[in-house]
């Protein structure tokens, strides 16, 4: 079965992006087509399904007045992070009106959570959840040994 892949220009017209942002973005690593990416004059560049997932994403950020270089600074923050070159394919992504919070896992397999970028200057807050998961299931289990030595005595 063929892969479906679409042209720049067939991405432009699907997306309403210009075939020069596109060009832009993928020079920048913000959006790297993921069939093919262009080799010099003569080759194409083919975006595959999950590329336009990412491309609204960006519109969407973008309608909410993200510039293109805070969307860049974000994606490349959470790819450093998370170690993954494609980090929008592997998060969930909740947008705030001054930072991009992000759900994923690194590679070692943990879940985080992370603030792409924060208005303070700070890049990073992580939150391993197991870490949490676990604690509040320290605290569960308290409560149950607790709950049970009441009932002994009642």
């Amino acid at each position: 079965m063929a892969l479906t892949s679409f042209s720049t220009v067939e991405v432009a017209h699907a997306t309403g992006f210009s075939v020069k942002q596109l060009d832009y973005w993928a020079s920048r690593g913000i959006v790297i087509p993921s069939i093919q990416q262009s080799h010099g004059p003569g080759t194409r560049k083919r975006y595959s399904v999950d590329d336009l997932v990412k491309l609204q994403f960006i519109r969407q950020l973008k309608h909410y007045g993200w510039s293109i270089q805070k969307i860049g600074r974000a994606i490349k923050t959470l790819g450093v992070i998370i170690d993954d070159p494609d980090p929008l394919k592997h998060a969930i992504l909740i947008h705030e009106k001054n930072t991009l919070i992000a759900l994923c896992k690194t590679k070692e397999g943990e879940r985080i959570v992370i603030d792409a970028l924060s208005v303070g200057g700070q890049q990073i807050m992580g939150v391993v959840l197991e870490m949490l998961i676990e604690e509040v299931q320290q605290i569960v289990n308290r409560m149950d040994e607790y709950t049970m030595s009441e009932e002994t005595i009642v």
